[in-house]
């Protein structure tokens, strides 16, 4: 593991409640064990406080030297492990030691009497005036021997958990992979039929669809393996999209935009708002005789956005089942960490049938 990533991993772990929780339960246990054995022993200076240190040393501290390899593997080989984590843990046992005596200038021998360090016995001065008891440095040692061996179990671990995290975002990612690809071959199809239709009845416009056919399907290779794309590429294929079925539908279709352009640049995933366009059009709009109206909003939603497509038209039957495109849709959101029941909705408002997907943070779902 190198430098930047063992400190992220390091933040990781003291940004964790875990892990003050089992610091605080480690020195709680241990000074109330401390006081049942003989009550009124449990003092309020620096040795109360010393489990506390210890257990920042084991739970935070101890597993750095076997992380640390200076490159991509998260756990050093064991001999190495052992050559660095020795020194470390002794030179983070010494500073403990000296911190410890430093804090503690009272604690002579009949202060230590009380306290966990035994009665009777004299102690060594620390560098600041301070009592370093002899357990002290049997605790010390102890320490070492502890912290070297929790430190190589603690690496070992989150090895494990950053294992399994990774495979399961890249079981997501080839989730998101297969979903995506299979949304670009679906709106072809739906283009085409299309096209079918207007070989019969204009084969002059039939033209033109199959030269803007072309440009969609170009744009959605571009496209290609892209985790996202700006919202100005994503309204760029729901444009050409929209291109073709007007095409096919005439005056019954009329398209209104209300885009934020400040918003243009923000990234989302591909094909989150043409499965929108294509419910709309494919069961409220196209199948009434006068056709209908589609509204297609983007706007702030708090720190992220909101994306609105509204038609007139057939309401989308009760109990029927969603389309390919709308399934494909709420799975990516639920891939993409969001829940589909809050992040996506849609339902009927008097004339209008409204879809609204809302994006947290502006970027990604």
């Amino acid at each position: 593991m190198q430098a930047e990533h063992l400190f992220r991993t390091t933040v990781h772990r003291i940004r964790r409640p875990l892990t003050w929780g089992a610091i605080l339960v480690f020195g709680l246990l241990w000074n109330l064990t401390r006081w049942g054995l003989g009550p009124g022993s449990l003092p309020l200076d620096g040795e109360a406080l010393a489990p506390f240190a210890w257990g920042f040393f084991f739970l935070v501290l101890s597993p750095l030297p076997w992380q640390w390899t200076g490159t991509a593997d998260a756990v050093a080989p064991p001999f190495r492990g052992l050559l660095q984590a020795i020194p470390f843990n002794a030179a983070c046992a010494l500073l403990l030691l000296v911190l410890l005596g430093a804090g503690a200038p009272h604690m002579g021998p009949r202060g230590m009497g009380r306290g966990m360090m035994g009665r009777g016995g004299m102690g060594m001065r620390g560098p600041m005036g301070g009592v370093l008891h002899p357990r002290l440095l049997v605790l010390a040692a102890a320490y070492l021997c502890f912290a070297v061996l929790l430190g190589g179990v603690l690496a070992r671990m989150e090895r494990a958990e950053r294992s399994e995290d990774l495979a399961v975002k890249a079981a997501a990612q080839a989730r998101l992979k297969a979903l995506q690809n299979q949304m670009n071959p679906h709106v072809l199809f739906n283009a085409i039929s299309g096209v079918a239709e207007m070989v019969r009845e204009d084969p002059a416009g039939a033209e033109k669809v199959l030269v803007d056919l072309a440009g969609l399907l170009r744009h959605l290779l571009e496209l290609g393996d892209r985790a996202s794309l700006s919202l100005a590429q994503e309204r760029q294929v729901v444009e050409q999209y929209l291109a073709l079925e007007q095409l096919r539908l005439g005056r019954r279709l009329q398209v209104r935009w209300s885009w934020d352009p400040g918003l243009d640049g923000r990234e989302v995933p591909p094909l989150l708002l043409q499965p929108l366009v294509e419910n709309a059009l494919k069961h409220g709009i196209g199948p009434e005789r006068a056709g209908g109206e589609l509204h297609i909003s983007l706007r702030p939603w708090g720190r992220g956005l909101e994306l609105e497509v509204a038609n007139t038209g057939r309401p989308p039957g009760e109990g029927a089942p969603d389309s390919i495109g709308l399934r494909n849709l709420r799975e990516r959101l639920s891939l993409l960490g969001a829940d589909p029941a809050t992040s996506f909705r849609l339902w009927r408002e008097g004339d209008w049938t409204r879809a609204v997907i809302q994006l947290p943070g502006g970027d990604r779902a």
